[in-house]
């Protein structure tokens, strides 16, 4: 579900702990979705749902992702979410990544 295109990027990019996206309030949607997956109780920039930064060019993005930190059946059921700014991998706990733009859930 989007709350309009997502203007070119980067953007955040990242795994979220439940698969519920629920706009809620538009001013700050999909919060429903929790927070960044994080089944290692890693500080940001070591949550297994922290992805690469995603860039977009006209509302249309591509990624493919390779990782050992967790299997595709793990996050069957979870959401994938494109915040409004790319992710700093430092400030906690989600990267200051802003707004959450779009919201998916894993299938």
């Amino acid at each position: 579900m989007y709350l309009g295109t997502p203007p070119i990027g980067p953007h955040g990019f990242h795994i979220h702990e439940f698969g519920d996206c629920t706009v809620g309030n538009p001013e700050d949607p999909f919060l429903a979705a929790g927070g960044h997956w994080n089944p290692d109780n890693q500080p940001h920039g070591n949550h297994a749902g922290d992805l690469p930064v995603l860039f977009s060019n006209n509302g249309k993005a591509r990624m493919c992702v390779f990782t050992n930190r967790f299997a595709v059946r793990d996050v069957v059921g979870r959401s994938i979410i494109i915040h409004e700014n790319p992710d700093d991998y430092r400030t906690q706990p989600g990267g200051d990544s802003g707004r959450r733009l779009a919201c998916g859930v894993i299938k």
